[in-house]
């Protein structure tokens, strides 16, 4: 998440054409047998995650042409027309329960930890986002999870078998990166991050962000995404090539450059208190790219185009209280949001409805 410092809603920091100096780790190396060339991967990695609370991730699980099948269907389904896509919108409500379906845009507004009403709706209307998503838990049947809202099979054939495949890509890797993280913390238990995390109660976004004006864009008077952290813990997140996601660094937002066959991982504010901030839960936005993604040949353009992401958020168990783990005692760099004038612990559920609730 960040330091206290980072946490607000006022004037947004500055963006830097630098991109951030964000490792890419191997997947391979991670859960190579302890070797020498591993416990140097878990060194960097601990780095990346106490500095960015970000890494990219290389050699992993998903494979390239799920990854691209993926963006292909998401576009398909963003492409159909709004009569059809009603049939699966969400409401507007900000219950957990009602967190599926197709959220138009302008109705779905990110904050950063502003939870009255009223603030909520002043900037709304003044910094508008400029975003559709398609809003997904489990695909399957679960006492846990809420159940998906699902076009009929003959508005878009195939898509909704594709995304339980995508759920046991993402959920199979998760777990993998959850234990891998369980070592790097030197946890008595190894697997407690993915024992917090068997209920599939995990979220997945679809997310499209049109073509627009760069002008309001440039000039704050409408956002892609607006700064905030994730709510959950680990996040996976697959970007198609545009660009335009940053990360705050504690000075400036930086670019988060788009690697073909990477997927950018990063903590959660679950996660940041559960290291007792020694991990950051980072600001991170989607705005205007950078100047040479913009551009066509040589010529400068005074539009952005369309823009997609995928994003699996991994959410520990609803009555998991979230609370700080064995080992961790000692308070990290980074001063957790789930510490507030709120109750010092929660349950995930609890944290999550939070921030849900000012959000639609």
């Amino acid at each position: 998440m960040g330091s206290q410092s980072e946490h607000h809603n006022g004037r947004l920091d500055e963006s830097s054409e630098v991109p951030v100096d964000m490792p890419v780790i191997d997947f391979e190396k991670l859960v190579a047998n302890n070797t020498r060339e591993q416990e140097l991967e878990f060194q960097i990695l601990d780095g990346s995650l106490r500095t960015y609370g970000f890494f990219y991730l290389t050699n992993h699980t998903i494979p390239q042409d799920v990854v691209d099948e993926a963006f292909q269907w998401a576009k398909r389904f963003f492409n159909l027309p709004v009569e059809t896509k009603e049939k699966v919108a969400h409401p507007s409500s900000g219950a957990i329960e009602d967190h599926r379906g197709w959220a138009q845009e302008g109705l779905g507004y990110v904050t950063q930890l502003v939870f009255d009403a009223d603030e909520v709706q002043r900037l709304r209307t003044s910094i508008p986002e400029r975003k559709e998503t398609l809003e997904m838990g489990n695909p399957r049947p679960n006492e846990n999870s809420p159940p998906n809202r699902n076009l009929p099979e003959e508005d878009l054939p195939g898509f909704v078998a594709f995304t339980e495949s995508w759920w046991d890509h993402c959920t199979r890797l998760q777990h993998s990166l959850l234990g891998i993280l369980g070592r790097v913390l030197q946890l008595r238990d190894e697997e407690l991050l993915s024992k917090l995390q068997t209920k599939d109660v995990c979220h997945v976004s679809m997310n499209f962000y049109p073509s627009t004006p760069i002008g309001p864009l440039k000039s704050r008077q409408a956002q892609r995404l607006n700064a905030h952290t994730d709510f959950g813990g680990l996040t996976l997140l697959l970007q198609d090539m545009v660009g335009g996601l940053e990360v705050h660094d504690g000075k400036l937002f930086k670019p988060v450059i788009p690697k073909r066959g990477t997927v950018v991982c990063n903590v959660g504010d679950m996660l940041e208190r559960q290291t007792n901030g020694r991990w950051k839960s980072a600001l991170h936005q989607v705005v205007a790219p950078t100047v040479t993604t913009m551009q066509k040949g040589f010529e400068q353009t005074d539009s952005v185009v369309d823009r997609y992401s995928i994003v699996y958020f991994g959410i520990p168990d609803p009555d998991a209280i979230i609370e700080t783990l064995p080992g961790c005692e000692e308070p990290g760099k980074w001063t957790p949001s789930m510490v507030g004038d709120w109750e010092k612990s929660m349950t995930s559920a609890e944290w999550l409805q939070k921030r849900l609730e000012q959000e639609y």
